[in-house]
């Protein structure tokens, strides 16, 4: 059975309750560390300790607690992965830590009235950031729009490490209500850019898992949307002009299929709203 935490906004983080940590050992000092819905990346060095996305202060609390029980170590750096508040929530429990994130993601933390976003953004890049830590290679790639504007991967090339958020989940069909800002030729983008990482080990922030076969399974899977929503869009331009698209997503997002997916969770009640989301960014661009 497949270890699924896609929670997003988990109960457990609203009512400021954290469930258990799962730990899990990578190589030489690195991690990854779950709870309440979200998994981290973990870095451990003589000088400190690199995570990603500590989600919400009270997550960020148990984040911390895990990492006291590898290290005495502070956390010196934080690295986002995208703009999204429910991941860039708790910044302030690591005080010194060094934040950084795509240059993107201003533009949504000055438009943050619940006080998630970090106070300070201390490093910023555009397309592409490498730095050592610890003695390894982390890179930042950012791959333009897709959930939202500052998606990032994060990749450790010696260790043959990827970190995404919100991308994909493991045979789960995203609820719909989570794809309304989605990109889906972004997410697409980011899925291939991925894939051609030729990672050993996924590591996905809302799930679990690490297996590089779901993310196999995902671009196979968003390839496939691609085609079914774009035929349709090809076909109906060619006979009834540009206007009749958005006159018939709506038709296309209860009729169309891909049933060899049926076996993936939520298939039945979320599949419709994939359809939707990418003929909207094939056709509209968003």
């Amino acid at each position: 059975m497949y270890s699924i935490i896609f929670l997003f906004l988990a109960a457990t983080l609203m009512i400021g309750e954290v469930e258990a940590a799962e730990v899990v050992k990578f190589k030489q000092d690195a991690y990854a560390i779950s709870e309440a819905g979200i998994t981290s990346l973990v870095l451990l060095s003589k000088d400190g300790v690199l995570i990603t996305d500590p989600a919400s202060p009270e997550r960020a609390k148990a984040l911390q607690a895990e990492i006291a029980k590898l290290t005495d170590r502070p956390v010196t750096h934080i690295v986002l992965s995208h703009e999204h508040l429910d991941h860039v929530g708790g910044t302030e429990t690591f005080p010194g830590a060094e934040v950084i994130c795509h240059i993107s993601c201003k533009a949504v933390f000055d438009l943050d009235v619940r006080g998630m976003a970090p106070k300070k953004v201390h490093a910023v890049f555009d397309d592409r950031h490498s730095f050592q830590f610890g003695g390894r290679k982390v890179t930042l790639i950012h791959v333009g729009p897709a959930d939202g504007f500052a998606s990032t991967i994060i990749h450790l090339p010696e260790d043959g490490i990827v970190y995404s958020a919100d991308l994909y989940a493991d045979r789960y069909i995203i609820p719909g209500v989570w794809m309304d800002n989605d990109n889906y030729l972004g997410v697409l983008k980011a899925l291939r850019m991925m894939q051609d990482l030729k990672p050993q080990i996924a590591v996905n922030a809302h799930s679990t898992s690490t297996s590089v076969q779901a993310l196999e399974e995902n671009v196979t899977f968003v390839e496939d949307l691609y085609q079914l929503v774009s035929t349709q869009i090809t076909n109906t331009i060619a006979t009834k002009g540009p206007g009749a698209v958005m006159d018939n997503i709506p038709r296309w997002s209860q009729e169309l299929k891909l049933d060899q997916y049926n076996d993936w969770s939520n298939y039945v009640t979320e599949f419709p709203a994939h359809v939707r989301r990418m003929a909207l960014s094939i056709y509209h661009g968003g």
